[in-house]
């Protein structure tokens, strides 16, 4: 067996084998997190879809057609025409 007289050459190649290994772990994390996202975004629209399906039946049931309009209670007054009325002016 040879004795390792090529400290420099190995230091090298370790150093390099641990920037690969530092871009091939970023890789994963960049894959981890795109797949994240793909599933958040694939669930948001399976939701959705779903909602609006819901929605569908309801209507078709006529739950919305039963319901009647809910009266406003309050009217709208005129700003200028309320300071007009005041007893303070």
């Amino acid at each position: 067996m040879h004795p390792i007289d090529h400290y420099a050459t190995l230091r090298r190649g370790h150093e390099e084998l641990l920037k690969r290994a530092e871009y091939e772990r970023m890789a994963r994390k960049a894959r981890v997190k795109q797949k994240m996202r793909r599933n958040f975004r694939f669930t948001a629209n399976w939701l959705g879809a779903r909602l609006v399906r819901l929605g569908e039946k309801l209507e078709q049931f006529g739950a919305f057609a039963k319901r009647q309009p809910v009266p406003k209670t309050t009217k709208r007054v005129n700003f200028r025409l309320l300071s007009k009325m005041s007893p303070h002016n």
